[in-house]
């Protein structure tokens, strides 16, 4: 199965073939991403951001265009993103940020808008829309408890104190209601999902 066809049912909602595209293309973000920020940690936060804007975002892809030059692309402006909120550049302007067949960049041909993309926003919000029709499809029990903890991000404690339950009781229900959401959502969009919503 080719790139094109694995970019087809991944947009139909192929999980299996969304997966193949990660394992295609998750070492190539890394490399890129450690070019540019030289930190590991963040480099791994790049990857899972790419992927989770990748999917978010398939509906939007052209399809008589290549995958290769759109995913660098949005890795990249994550990776740019996170330079801006360090305050200070991690490469000199000229020095190459991409090592690839089709790509050659430098600093300068990516220097960054401090404003927020459309495309950004638009990602960000249609993940939001996500989480919350996840989470309304939860059992009651848990509904309430996994909102609080991963929208309104309220501590164990909090949680506990307004539901008057033990925080024992909190910690259960959330475990389980994350299991009960890989089984009906997928691993994959769960997986993607922490860098936003700290869920693991």
């Amino acid at each position: 199965m080719n790139e094109a066809q694995l970019v087809m049912l991944s947009r139909q909602g192929d999980q299996l073939a969304f997966n193949k595209l990660v394992e295609l293309y998750k070492d190539k973000i890394y490399n890129m991403a450690h070019r540019i920020l030289r930190s590991k940690t963040e480099c791994e936060d790049v990857v899972q951001e790419t992927f989770l804007k990748v999917y978010l975002n398939l509906n939007r892809f052209d399809e008589n265009k290549r995958f290769s030059p759109w995913i660098f692309h949005i890795g990249k402006n994550i990776c740019l993103d996170l330079l801006r909120r360090r305050k200070a550049p991690a490469l000199q302007l000229d020095q190459p940020v991409l090592a690839h067949s089709d790509q050659n960049l430098s600093l300068h041909d990516v220097i960054p808008n401090q404003a927020p993309t459309p495309e950004g926003e638009v990602i960000e919000r249609e993940f939001t829309d996500k989480m919350a029709e996840m989470i309304e499809k939860l059992p009651t029990k848990y509904k309430s408890i996994v909102h609080q903890r991963y929208v309104l991000e309220m501590s164990m404690e909090d949680i506990s104190r307004a539901n008057n339950i033990p925080v024992n009781t909190v910690k259960s229900r959330i475990h389980r209601a994350k299991d009960f959401m890989k089984k009906k959502w997928g691993k994959t969009l769960l997986f993607y999902s922490m860098h936003l919503f700290s869920f693991f």
